[in-house]
């Protein structure tokens, strides 16, 4: 079992104090080999007890343990306050006089149930941006509004009156998600007039987790000391504690269906509320993944199997599978024809919102970057084209001349499609109307009902296709339940549609940016749906000797090596997108591309696509 093989599943640590939660995901992370790790609720550096860690798989389940409940044995000190309003802040002394252990729990009734509870100062919340703790430490405290928290047991077990001026108490909490501890100990010294602060906190469960079956930090190192096998065998399976959530058996036909991102009408029907979560189960048991029910179907969200290949596909991603003499035939590489939806297609580019005309017609649109046009991309626009066809509109989408993380972050990611080529793929994918709008700082701070006015102001605005997590507009507040409401009174539709998955993953281009920046091209191509490539202009020489190639946009590239490639001319509205056929050879080098041995070369712009690295043989 190599690094990280093998590592899918939920660590229960026994946390030590002094260690950050991020401190002991790192350690998780480098003892497992291990890249994706997240916890599950964040203790404090002086606490200890449980902090469940999910590794692999496991982190795509972890949104659904943030709202568990938790227990803590704390002791509360008596008789002065923090400013963090634990041991580690500077003490002041209390105004009056400590408490007896009576008063204590008298006081401790006002504490349980449904109260109002403020944040500590120095807490990881989120204030404008930055985090409530930066704040306080640069001497402004921000004022944290009081929330609602919930406090099912609240006990005192353990007094210690030694110290008749400081007094301390040992408190048993159980309580929902979001309450603070430190928080509690504040509020109840405020009450009892005295100060009070935590000495010490252990949290003894987070939801089905226990401190019981958690793992100290030096036994996680040395079952990481024996081998990942050891390793292994401390995890809890990914779905651990999620028994609370109903399920429901699939057939071996509808886990097909299902880890192909398909929604199902199951044949044994569950019994349960409209949009309720459900797990999905094999008939084996084993977990295929967590999906809602709507409509009388299944709609999958999070799949944890794998899509069967076809026979050819299979040949394809497993060298060990023997070629038919057919696929033999066929083994020299090509690159496929651009499938369209319609050859008659001729879609309308609109320079901006601002230039839109009610002579476009009725429009129904989606908006978004594209780049990449992958699988997911071209989900959405056959959505697009079923929603329009309904409204009795023509297909639009609106998209960007620059990626909005360039004015947000102040860097674009590299480019998965040039921009020319992401034109002729959305015309290809049935796209009437392009709008290739101007992203700057006043499109930025644009209110989603500001940009939806000005889209209505010029054409026929018949709705918009989104996915559920889909949002536009100033700090991203148009999303499609916002939408939906606008729509109610300004006569639009919104067409929500569930996100694309491709073996169970939501497919996104930062993924296949990662894919290919890591050398995975084959991974790429499963969720691009085709190979990628990059357009570019030969900067000298005739492509015989590794000539350079200039692109003036940044590209996503694989690392450093050789690569099998195919080369075409590039692909543009006013020409038809010939496919790559001409073989070379592109040698990547500190995010440089170099092309060897091509036998000609294409005026201009070219194409460039890569089949595979050199030591693989193109596969």
């Amino acid at each position: 079992m190599g690094p990280g093989q093998g590592m899918d599943g939920i660590l229960v640590v026994a946390k030590d104090p002094g260690f950050t939660s991020h401190d002991v995901v790192a350690l998780v992370r480098r003892l497992t080999g291990t890249r994706r790790a997240g916890h599950g609720g964040t203790l404090d550096p002086f606490a200890s007890g449980v902090l469940p860690i999910f590794l692999g798989l496991g982190t795509r389940l972890v949104e659904y343990h943030m709202g568990d409940d938790k227990a803590y044995r704390a002791t509360v000190c008596f008789g002065a306050s923090s400013e963090t309003d634990d041991r580690d802040g500077e003490l002041v002394p209390g105004a009056g006089p400590a408490p007896t252990r009576e008063a204590v729990e008298a006081a401790l009734a006002g504490f349980r149930g449904r109260i109002l509870q403020r944040p500590p100062a120095y807490s990881a919340m989120k204030v404008g941006g930055r985090r409530a703790y930066q704040l306080a430490r640069e001497g402004t405290p921000p004022e944290l509004a009081p929330r609602a928290v919930t406090i099912g047991r609240l006990d005192l077990v353990e007094w210690d009156g030694s110290d008749p001026e400081r007094p301390a108490a040992v408190l048993e909490v159980e309580c929902g998600a979001g309450t603070y501890v430190r928080s509690l100990a504040r509020d109840l010294g405020e009450r009892l007039g005295c100060g009070a602060y935590v000495g010490a906190l252990v949290r003894t469960a987070s939801g089905p987790f226990r401190l019981a079956a958690a793992h100290s930090l030096d036994e996680i190192r040395g079952a990481a000391a024996e081998g990942p096998a050891a390793l292994a065998g401390l995890l809890l399976p990914v779905d651990a504690g999620l028994d609370a959530i109903p399920e429901a058996t699939l057939t071996a036909e509808e886990v097909t269906a299902a880890s192909r991102g398909q929604q199902v009408k199951p044949v044994s029907k569950p019994q349960l509320g409209q949009g309720a979560r459900v797990r999905l189960l094999a008939e084996d048991r084993s977990l295929v993944g967590i999906g809602s029910w709507k409509g009388g179907r299944l709609i999958p969200e999070k799949i944890f199997v794998a899509a069967p290949l076809s026979a050819t596909a299979a040949a394809v991603s497993d060298p060990t599978v023997p070629a038919t003499p057919a696929a033999a035939a066929t083994a020299q590489p090509i690159e496929p024809r651009l499938r369209v939806v319609s050859p008659h297609n001729r879609m309308r580019e609109v320079a901006g919102i601002g230039a839109l005309h009610r002579d476009l017609g009725r429009l129904y649109v989606a908006i978004g970057v594209f780049d990449g046009l992958h699988r997911g991309h071209l989900y959405l626009l056959r959505e697009l084209r079923r929603a329009a066809q309904r409204a009795g509109a023509r297909p639009a989408v609106i998209t960007f001349d620059a990626h909005p993380e360039e004015l947000i972050e102040g860097l674009a990611p590299p480019l998965l499609c040039d921009p020319d080529e992401r034109l002729v793929r959305l015309q290809a994918a049935g796209v009437e109307v392009a709008v290739v709008q101007h992203f700057d700082h006043a499109l930025r701070v644009t209110k989603y009902d500001e940009f939806v006015g000005a889209i209505r102001e010029r054409v026929d605005l018949a709705g918009f296709v989104m996915t559920p997590d889909a949002a536009f507009g100033f700090e991203r507040r148009g999303t499609p339940e916002t939408l939906a409401a606008l729509g109610e009174r300004e006569s639009f539709t919104v067409t929500v549609v569930s996100s694309f998955l491709w073996n169970g993953e939501q497919v996104r281009s930062s993924e296949i940016r990662r894919r290919v920046s890591a050398g995975d091209l084959a991974g790429a191509r499963q969720l691009l749906g085709r190979s990628y490539g990059f357009t570019g202009r030969l900067a000298a020489g005739d492509g015989a000797a590794a000539a350079p190639l200039a692109m003036e946009l940044p590209v996503t590239l694989p690392p450093t090596g050789h690569y099998q490639a195919l080369l075409g001319p590039a692909w543009r509205l006013d020409r038809p997108a010939d496919p790559a056929s001409v073989a070379a050879l592109a040698a990547v080098l500190d995010g440089r591309v170099g092309l060897e041995g091509a036998n000609r070369v294409f005026p201009g712009q070219m194409r460039v696509v890569l089949i595979g690295s050199s030591a693989d043989g193109g596969q």
